[in-house]
């Protein structure tokens, strides 16, 4: 009967861990995919979004929590947290729900821009946590687009 050492196995245990710490690339920001008044006051407004992200590693990965502060034009706008895991195919593109609370002042800010549908800069700083088998690690968040907010489409599906 033929008996394998435990040491003899030892290099191939050692490229297998390795390989599972391949220390994941940060996600690509695609653009806002569509965006959605749910709640519309003096005081406190929400919007539901959806955002569009390209997974560029080679592996399925699992987003833990994402934490991120939203800017237009340079001017804060909100803060936007997710904390539900979201299962993320290798190189694939896939979108994330957000939901968030913006301030009056915040949109009255920006309010000629969005009259007018003028291309906005819209910038998401923050951190990921993504997770791969039993590895989470966080990954900064920065990415600065031009897209233009149709605010009446907006307001036309509300």
């Amino acid at each position: 009967m033929y008996k394998i050492k435990l040491y003899s196995l030892l290099p191939f245990f050692i490229l297998l861990l390795l390989a599972s710490c391949t220390e994941p690339k940060p996600f690509e920001f695609k653009g806002l995919k569509s965006i959605q008044i749910e709640k519309a006051s003096f005081g406190k407004n929400i919007f539901n979004a959806k955002f569009d992200y390209y997974n560029p590693n080679s592996f399925t990965l699992s987003l833990v929590n994402l934490d991120c502060d939203v800017f237009i034009n340079d001017n804060f706008f909100t803060h936007y947290t997710l904390d539900t895991t979201y299962p993320i195919a290798a190189k694939a593109n896939f979108e994330l729900p957000a939901k968030m609370e913006v301030s009056l002042s915040s949109l009255l800010g920006n309010t000629f821009d969005l009259l007018l549908n003028k291309p906005m800069k819209i910038t998401i700083k923050g951190q990921a946590s993504v997770s791969k088998g039993i590895f989470t690690k966080k990954v900064p968040i920065e990415f600065t687009t031009m897209q233009r907010l149709n605010l009446a489409e907006v307001l036309k599906n509300r």
